[in-house]
């Protein structure tokens, strides 16, 4: 091999190991974006006079979960957001969409809404729960 065959791979894999730290650390980032987003989640908490549209995180399912993020033609950005439709108790879905800066956007959704925009994830409430 010629030296300046040795060069390329040396600068071949230094920067391999360039994109290989900066992916790494963005998945750091998103692990614990996600983890911050899951615990505003679960410590949601909304108690009313009807108990059918009551919400505890903790208890909920998470029906459906979609993650958006930033990415261009060739390498993923890191995460952004997080969308989750999740179901209490008494079978109403709510929607939750959050980037981790404490501030979630929560909406409870109809049961028509929640059908179009869960398709075959969709379970209606038990007949004793319909309003």
């Amino acid at each position: 091999m010629n030296m300046a065959m040795i060069l390329a791979v040396l600068v071949f894999f230094s920067v391999c190991g360039v994109i290989g730290a900066f992916q790494q650390r963005w998945r750091d980032e998103d692990l614990r974006l996600l983890a911050r987003i899951d615990e505003e989640f679960r410590l949601l908490a909304v108690d009313g006079e009807f108990p059918e549209l009551c919400f505890d995180g903790s208890t909920a399912e998470i029906v459906d979960e979609r993650q958006e993020g930033l990415s261009d033609d060739e390498a993923n950005l890191g995460l952004v957001r997080v969308h989750r439709f999740a179901r209490n108790a008494h079978g109403e879905y709510f929607l939750f969409i959050s980037e981790g800066a404490g501030k979630p956007f929560f909406k409870h959704v109809t049961q028509a809404n929640a059908k179009l925009a869960l398709g075959s994830k969709y379970v209606a409430p038990a007949p004793a729960h319909l309003h």
